[in-house]
């Protein structure tokens, strides 16, 4: 059986769709989601050579960073619901992806103009984070 081509762009769509609409089950579903948009936000830094590189993929990677925020706010919701969910297995950090991400944006800060760059791409999941922590003070004193 053949898929036409008019059908494979909504055939993807829906697929997308699918496996986005499932949300992660656990604290580990959500570790496993966030390592691996950090594996592909490594791999789209060790890509960026030039400050016009880096500047041509920003939007991406404001998006790699925005998507990394959600899945940590979305987690400690869960985290909060869940009170009787053991987390101490989600806690154990992934060294070598952390050391990654580290040595590729320390590199990228060496390119004139990197640093201010990826802070800018970084800002507004920044925010997000800061105001979601702020929301949850009263709650927690």
């Amino acid at each position: 059986m053949t898929i036409s081509g008019n059908l494979k762009p909504l055939l993807f769509l829906l697929l997308l769709l699918i496996s986005t609409g499932c949300s992660p089950r656990s604290l580990q579903d959500y570790k496993e989601e966030g390592e691996g948009v950090v594996h592909t936000l490594v791999e789209d830094l060790k890509a960026i050579r030039t400050r016009d590189e880096l500047l041509s993929v920003s939007g991406r990677l404001r998006r790699h960073f925005d998507r990394l925020a959600e899945i940590m706010i979305t987690a400690e919701e869960y985290r909060r619901e869940h009170t009787h969910t053991d987390t101490d297995e989600c806690y154990v950090p992934n060294r070598e992806l952390s050391d990654q991400l580290r040595e590729e944006l320390n590199r990228l800060y060496r390119i004139q103009g990197g640093r201010q760059i990826i802070e800018k791409c970084q800002e507004q999941a920044l925010h997000r984070l800061d105001a979601y922590q702020k929301k949850q003070l009263p709650g927690d004193l």
